[in-house]
């Protein structure tokens, strides 16, 4: 990979290479933002410039800039890519009650997302096909626009990858990747682990409605973390909670509710872990860590990204959790 980090003003042409400077960026569930800090000498960039390391999703815009005359040091801060995509949220249309995408190829999909945010002089998907089908995928209300499109593209299996190339950032629906067989052992990495063996496995949603003509829906979980309306566990194995959710406005809003705080639920265990750039990930592969002498092991998706470029070394970290 190229580590030129190139600048170009607001309308996107290229200007120059900055050559002396640091560079941290995160994005994935939070963040999505990026700081750079240069020499008060070597300040260029201006409000609303480009920043990017062409062939990446490294880059972004310049919203804030700050000087310290003591360090002597300007700070440029801006959205990454990731982050100009979370600024726009995905609205149902008028007199519906969710956005819903229906059989659709992955990076159609996409496109129509980018056109829906307004966001088509920046963004463009791939116009290959990528193998993928979103049959139907039911946008959570108003979530903003890279959540939504990481969330639809890990029901059916995928990951979001996105690139700079002339000037446009090009976003595509590639597999992501279960790394189940090459599993991260304490011996080379370290991490805190805290295993739940018994979580909840069953959510009672109670909707809106009054007493008997209350709505009432029953989730539950089986041995593989799967949610359906089928019971798998009972007896002392059935671990119950209840949602009170009396603003569902349906059905099948309640479901989604449910089935997301299931899941949430389903996975309260917790690895606090962070992956030096020894290894190589993306946002939505799966790993599984495990730690060798009490033998827990838990597998969880990257879900953070953190890059540093400093005095030209290239650093890369990870954080892990559920999507």
């Amino acid at each position: 990979m190229s580590e030129n980090l190139i600048y170009a003003d607001e309308n996107r042409e290229d200007v120059g290479v900055l050559m002396d400077y640091q560079f941290d960026l995160a994005f994935g569930t939070s963040e999505n933002d990026f700081e750079l800090q240069v020499s008060i000498d070597d300040h260029v960039l201006q409000e609303d410039y480009w920043i990017y390391i062409e062939g990446t999703e490294y880059g972004g815009i310049v919203d804030d800039i700050a000087v310290n005359t003591e360090t002597k040091t300007v700070t440029y801060k801006g959205r990454t890519f990731h982050g100009i995509i979370a600024s726009k949220i995905v609205c149902p249309d008028s007199g519906q009650d969710y956005y819903i995408i229906t059989n659709k190829d992955a990076n159609a999909a996409l496109a129509t997302l980018i056109t829906r945010l307004g966001l088509g002089d920046l963004f463009a998907a791939s116009t290959d096909s990528s193998g993928i089908t979103i049959t139907r995928y039911q946008f959570y209300r108003y979530i903003d626009g890279y959540g939504g499109m990481r969330k639809m593209l890990n029901k059916f299996g995928a990951k979001l990858h996105m690139e700079w190339h002339e000037e446009q950032v090009i976003l595509s629906a590639v597999p992501y990747v279960s790394y189940d067989d090459e599993e991260l052992d304490s011996d080379h990495v370290n991490f805190a682990i805290n295993q739940v063996f018994n979580p909840v496995n069953h959510m009672i949603c109670l909707g809106r409605g009054e007493l008997k003509d209350r709505m009432v829906v029953h989730l539950y979980c089986d041995e593989d973390g799967d949610i359906s309306q089928t019971q798998t566990f009972t007896g002392l194995e059935e671990r119950c909670e209840v949602l009170d959710y009396p603003n569902a406005e349906s059905e099948e809003e309640l479901v989604t509710e449910g089935e997301s705080r299931l899941k949430a639920a389903w996975n309260a265990s917790l690895v606090d872990i962070r992956l030096d750039d020894e290894y190589t990930f993306d946002i939505g592969d799966v790993i599984t860590v495990s730690e060798i002498v009490t033998g827990v092991h838990l597998t969880r998706s990257i879900t953070k990204k953190i890059v540093t470029i400093d005095k030209n070394v290239f650093r890369c970290q990870y954080e892990v959790g559920e999507q």
